[in-house]
């Protein structure tokens, strides 16, 4: 756009200001250009159809996969192997394909099929092995399609399932963060550990194998030499010399006990390797996602730890934090960026996870770069519900879970806006800046409508919105002051005005509600006045 001005003043000085003036018209004429705006539209649209063929794409393939498996199942049964007609029909993609990603994949690489099998065992399991590594090498290709595409979460989600599908296939897991140790997979950190002689014990967590008998046997080694058990208890109990339990991830410090630390590791490895699947968009740019897929760079590095504290008991916590935190004996655990700790404490009666979680995905979005303000004069909302949004992850046998509708936070929304009527408009919302959320008077009915709107915006229609959820989260904590002050709205990045979102988070809820009651109870709510 060209922009003509007759400027009769030449000096030095007016001359530099009708440049600014220039610059700035020229500036918003763009910004404000409506065919810009038309564009933006247009290519958000054309992305969630984008997205939608790619989706039913998969499901043609999940289609035919469990076409050729539910022939071989009645082909077993033909030759009267009920039971491994049961094992193939399980090897179907269930439908609650969350679930089926978040289960744990196996340690140990598959061993060949053996070669003296009955006729009929060998032929059902070198069938059904060879439709699960074709259907995964369908499912990579896919996910290529996905991330070239501009859809990287859903790229590694893909990714996910080829692994379920397919152990050993090996750009998966690579672009997962695993090694091939021998006949195991390992992440490169318990491959560096295998290699110093430690292993991992369910009980004290990473030891020297040498010491395992030793400390099974109730001796522990403290300051280079051996003690009691109970005399390291008396030792560790100043938390000045707290036991410190390494993980990948996270370095805990606790004066309760080494085995809750462990716990509490193990826990947490968990969770950050949930949240950083869900949120690899976050943690990684399409051109970083891009290097990933063509293997330039490693999924998983070995890096400095998340720190955490975990005190004996809340008067230690509370007589600690007091002098940065006035009111800390209202909390049940903080993360203060300052110090980039998070602080918690042991509770006989009450379960620290939900807190643990609520912490952990406060830090492991602001522990990605240099201090700094995030929220603080908007889109506050977001930073809390996402974090209230984590707090239902739980671990399962078959897997992690997120997002029950039964957990007590979304349940306490639904209530709030079915029963009291109550539901702050996106459009209000989303310009609270962190003090202006938290002096409202409705703060705990915020926080949970905060939590059942993130929970929309991540699960509705297949997902459609996660990607602009981690965009908008992107720029919140952005490494460049700019983009942090200049953060797109989600509105803006969905392409979906505000009162639509707000009509879809309505019908979001009736459902939510709905399937709720058609599960079995869980923990009752404690509904917040």
């Amino acid at each position: 756009m060209v922009i003509n001005m007759d400027v009769s003043d030449t000096s030095p000085t007016r001359s530099n200001f009708w440049y600014q003036v220039l610059l700035i018209l020229a500036l918003l004429s763009i910004i404000f250009d409506p065919t810009r705006v038309l564009a933006q539209t247009t290519n958000r649209a054309a992305a969630a159809g984008t997205l939608k063929v790619l989706q039913s794409q998969q499901a043609k393939l999940e289609e035919e996969f469990a076409a050729k498996l539910e022939t071989l199942a009645k082909e077993c049964e033909t030759r009267v192997l009920p039971n491994a007609a049961v094992t193939v029909r399980a090897a179907i993609t269930p439908a609650d394909r969350a679930a089926f990603l978040a289960r744990p994949l196996p340690r140990e690489t598959r061993a060949e099929i053996p070669l003296a099998l009955p006729a009929d065992d060998r032929f059902w399991q070198t069938q059904l092995r060879f439709e699960q590594e074709n259907h995964a090498k369908n499912l990579y290709l896919h996910s290529r399609k996905a991330l070239h595409a501009g859809f990287g979460s859903y790229a590694l989600d893909l990714v996910r399932e080829v692994a379920q599908h397919d152990p050993d296939n090996r750009p998966a897991r690579k672009l997962l963060g695993y090694v091939q140790q021998g006949q195991e997979w390992m992440t490169p950190f318990e491959a560096d550990m295998t290699r110093k002689m430690y292993v991992r014990h369910p009980q004290f967590g990473w030891i020297l194998k040498k010491h395992v008998p030793r400390y099974e046997n109730g001796e522990r080694f403290v300051q280079s030499r051996w003690v009691s058990a109970e005399k390291e208890a008396e030792i560790r109990r100043d938390f000045r010399q707290a036991w410190e339990i390494r993980t990948e991830h996270f370095l805990i410090k606790t004066n309760h006990s080494l085995e809750k630390g462990v716990e509490l590791g193990d826990a947490l490895e968990a969770f950050y390797d949930f949240f950083h699947l869900q949120f690899a968009g976050f943690f990684n740019t399409p051109e970083q996602l891009a290097q990933l897929f063509d293997g330039k760079t490693q999924a998983r590095t070995v890096s400095k730890p998340h720190v955490v504290h975990y005190y004996r008991t809340r008067l230690e916590y509370n007589e600690r934090l007091k002098q940065f935190v006035p009111q800390i004996d209202i909390t049940n655990g903080l993360y203060r960026p300052t110090e980039r700790i998070a602080h918690f404490f042991h509770d006989p009666e009450v379960s620290a996870k939900t807190t643990l979680f609520h912490e952990a995905t406060h830090q492991l979005l602001y522990e990605i770069g240099r201090d700094r303000e995030i929220a603080r004069y908007e889109n506050f909302w977001i930073v809390e519900g996402i974090a209230c949004y984590f707090e239902s992850f739980s671990e399962k046998d078959l897997g992690a879970s997120l997002g029950d509708p039964r957990f007590d936070r979304f349940l306490a929304a639904r209530y709030r806006f079915l029963n009291d009527g109550y539901y702050l408009p996106l459009r209000e919302m989303a310009p609270l800046g962190m003090q202006a959320f938290q002096s409202s008077e409705k703060l705990a009915w915020n926080y949970q409508q905060a939590a059942n709107l993130t929970k929309f915006l991540m699960e509705a229609e297949g997902g459609r919105y996660r990607d602009a959820v981690i965009a908008h989260l992107s720029q919140i904590y952005s490494m460049s002051d700019l983009k942090r002050d200049s953060v797109d709205s989600i509105e803006e990045l969905v392409g979906v005005p505000f009162e639509q979102l707000d009509a879809g988070y309505r019908e979001f809820v009736i459902q939510q509600e709905e399937l709720a009651r058609s599960l079995p109870p869980a923990n009752p709510a404690v509904i917040t006045p």
